[in-house]
């Protein structure tokens, strides 16, 4: 602001410059115009005299030769002062051209520095406008929150009961990954980028394109297909011995509660289901009802 106030009073100083450069040239214009015409009658008088025949009588030509050496005399400082004039005046334009030049590119600049800080402006606006959003909709979010993590809950009471029922054998071999695509979300706590919300991942989120096919990670057998709060369409696969696995944010399922399912065999597709905002399969696996960190185990 403080730039733009100053751009302006340049701009004012040299536009009064101009001004002035403009009055000066139409009165030295007013000037040449009159010599001008002086000079043009002085032409007209010295040849009119040189036009009038010779005389014998002395007196006339004395008077003759007179004035002609007045009129040589009077035309020649004409011609000096008009030739001064002009040098003013062209002096005068060159200055002119010069300010105007100058101001052009201070219009150019006081643009500029206008678009800059209506961008500015703007930024802050619609930073004003997110901070009020995310104020209004604080609560919304608090409670969404809240809701999410009675629905972790209940999923996690769900798998401790479906482990606390099984047989432990021995251990199980290695997963392999369930669907091809990159790690945007570790296990463990992960800090919400807005409000700053401590959330724990109980496995691992996998971005993917819409439609990749997610593939069972063990042998094992469906206890659960359907939807789940949050969590959108989900499978839970009992692998025995105290393993489970846990694929959320489907977009279809294509397998069905207590069905028998081998490793890789395609128990569903990724999509957008649940909470997420993009394409990703959430990933999880459990023993005893507890969440590891699956890149322990994948293979």
């Amino acid at each position: 602001k403080k730039k733009l106030s100053q751009l302006e009073k340049k701009k004012k100083k040299i536009r009064e410059k101009i001004e002035l450069l403009s009055r000066g040239s139409l009165a030295i214009q007013k000037s040449i115009d009159e010599k001008e015409n002086r000079f043009n009658k002085g032409i007209l008088l010295f040849y009119r005299e040189l036009s009038i025949p010779p005389s014998t009588d002395i007196t006339q030509c004395r008077l003759k030769e007179e004035n002609i050496f007045y009129l040589k005399h009077f035309l020649k400082g004409e011609k000096s002062a008009l030739d001064s004039l002009s040098g003013k005046k062209d002096s005068l334009l060159s200055s002119k051209n010069i300010a105007q030049d100058e101001l052009k590119k201070l219009l150019a600049l006081q643009k500029e520095e206008k678009a800059v800080r209506n961008k500015i402006l703007a930024q802050k606006k619609a930073k004003r406008k997110l901070l009020n959003t995310v104020k209004d909709k604080k609560g919304e979010v608090e409670k969404l929150i809240a809701e999410l993590k009675r629905s972790r809950e209940e999923l996690d009471e769900f798998m401790r009961r479906t482990a606390k029922d099984e047989k432990k054998e021995g251990k199980v071999g290695k997963f392999i990954w369930p669907s091809r695509g990159t790690v945007v979300s570790n296990f463990g706590t992960v800090i919400d980028p807005v409000y700053g919300t401590k959330l724990l991942n109980n496995g691992i989120d996998i971005r993917a394109k819409e439609g990749t096919g997610v593939v069972a990670s063990h042998d094992g057998k469906v206890v659960y297909a359907s939807r789940f709060y949050g969590y959108g369409n989900i499978v839970i696969i009992d692998h025995e011995n105290g393993y489970h696995t846990l694929y959320a944010h489907l977009s279809t399922i294509e397998v069905m509660n207590r069905e028998k399912i081998k490793q890789g065999e395609i128990i569903g597709r990724v999509g957008t289901s649940g909470t997420v905002s993009e394409s990703t399969l959430h990933f999880e696996i459990r023993r005893d009802g507890r969440a590891i960190d699956p890149l322990t185990l994948l293979e």
